[in-house]
């Protein structure tokens, strides 16, 4: 994967993509618009772009603190230029502006007209074939058990850039699930636990092989008992 850094005039993208790169490289930021990504004229993926398409090259979101832009992203996306793989550059800044985490990334992509069945495989299938890894980021047998299991929200949301503008969207993905190597490790409303107030439904002593939650029998401790108050005297 290359970040090409800033746009310098010797070293134009074209070059990059055209004969530098090989078939299977991945170029990252590929809707900042800051390195000649985007056709000033037309708004769509530049010709650079369009022949690192034709020779293979893999394109990624990294949307990041400030490799993201609407101005960019949407034009080019309505001219048919689509991501191969979405990813964060998670750091300090983009966590806490308009990146925030996958998911909020995924929903833009979502908000620009992308299907949910094309987003998810833009963030673990896609990537996990990009780095030669195809044993991850699909159930196939023999895969490891690692799973996330998202719904979809549906009401008006809004999604940063870069710039902080933004683009409205209708739906909104959470993750209620997420298992790693066949076990429960993030449950976001409980649909791997029981009630409280219900007869366990497994073998709490078995229970490590499902989760890493710390799972214990019910103590019969006092401070579990309700308080009852005497009558004064």
């Amino acid at each position: 994967m290359i970040d090409y850094g800033s746009r310098r005039k010797e070293r134009p993208l074209y070059d990059l993509l055209s004969t530098k790169l090989r078939p299977g490289d991945i170029y990252t930021h590929c809707y900042s618009g800051l390195r000649g990504e985007q056709d000033p004229e037309t708004g769509k993926a530049s010709q650079a772009m369009l022949v690192g398409c034709q020779r293979g090259i893999y394109f990624d979101v990294g949307h990041g603190g400030g490799s993201f832009a609407w101005t960019v992203a949407i034009p080019m996306m309505q001219g048919g230029f689509q991501p191969d793989s979405i990813s964060t550059d998670l750091h300090i800044s983009s966590m806490n502006a308009g990146m925030k985490d996958m998911l909020n990334v995924a929903d833009k992509f979502l908000a620009m007209g992308q299907s949910i069945p094309r987003v998810v495989a833009e963030m673990p299938w896609n990537p996990a074939h990009e780095v030669k890894q195809d044993q991850l980021g699909n159930l196939s047998v023999g895969a490891p058990a690692d799973i996330a299991v998202l719904s979809v929200e549906h009401g008006e949301y809004g999604f940063v850039d870069m710039y902080n503008t933004k683009l409205m969207g209708t739906q909104k993905l959470i993750c209620q699930l997420t298992v790693r190597d066949g076990k429960v490790v993030y449950d976001l409303n409980g649909i791997s636990a029981d009630l409280w107030n219900a007869q366990p439904t497994s073998d709490l002593k078995q229970s490590k092989r499902w989760t890493t939650f710390p799972t214990r029998p019910p103590d019969s401790g006092e401070h579990h008992k309700f308080p009852v108050s005497t009558p004064a005297k």
